[in-house]
């Protein structure tokens, strides 16, 4: 009897090893890749935040305007003025739609939304205007400044995108995301803008 309790001890002593062993060590991997995961979203999304384009802008725009009577002008109707700007327009991807696979240890792919244009800004403080003149039945007023300058923002933002803005930040940011996973380890980078 002493002999099976003995048998009993031991068998349920090397089963609970073999039990603990195998869970450490199936979830103890599986942890691991998880955090070099989570690691690896936390570092891209700093590089992405980081990595967006700044274009400041800056410029003069004229503004004239008449009363007019079957296309000529009302005489002592004019108003006109000079307004100087500056403001910047960042581009950069929509940090909500990143998908990240670490498919093993030295393959990883990323799939990233298409650079859009993130913010466009007049500064407030970057604002002048000069020569302004109105006359009694045509005053100047703040929807003739804000008109000129909601015009202007949109005609840079065109003029920038046409001039490579989007397709420069995609190139920054694919260029600093490769320099950073590759001093990572990772060799086959697959970094995919849809």
């Amino acid at each position: 009897m002493k002999k099976w309790k003995k048998y009993i001890i031991i068998y349920s002593t090397i089963f609970f090893i073999a039990l603990f062993s195998f869970l450490y060590f199936r979830y103890h991997k599986d942890t691991e890749a998880s955090l070099l995961s989570d690691t690896i979203d936390q570092q891209v999304i700093k590089i992405l935040e980081v990595s967006s384009i700044k274009y400041s802008y800056s410029n003069i725009v004229t503004y004239e305007d008449n009363k007019k009577i079957s296309g000529f002008n009302i005489p002592f109707t004019s108003k006109s003025f000079i307004i100087k700007y500056k403001g910047y327009i960042k581009s950069g991807i929509d940090l909500n739609d990143i998908m990240i696979d670490m498919v093993n240890p030295r393959t990883i792919k990323i799939t990233l939304a298409k650079p859009s244009v993130l913010d466009n800004v007049i500064e407030e403080e970057g604002v002048y205007t000069y020569n302004e003149k109105d006359s009694v039945f045509n005053k100047l007023s703040f929807n003739d400044l804000y008109g000129v300058l909601t015009e202007e923002k949109k005609a840079i933002e065109n003029e920038a995108i046409e001039n490579g803005l989007l397709n420069e930040a995609e190139e920054n940011i694919k260029d600093v995301l490769m320099t950073f996973l590759k001093g990572m380890g990772f060799e086959d980078i697959q970094i995919i803008f849809k």
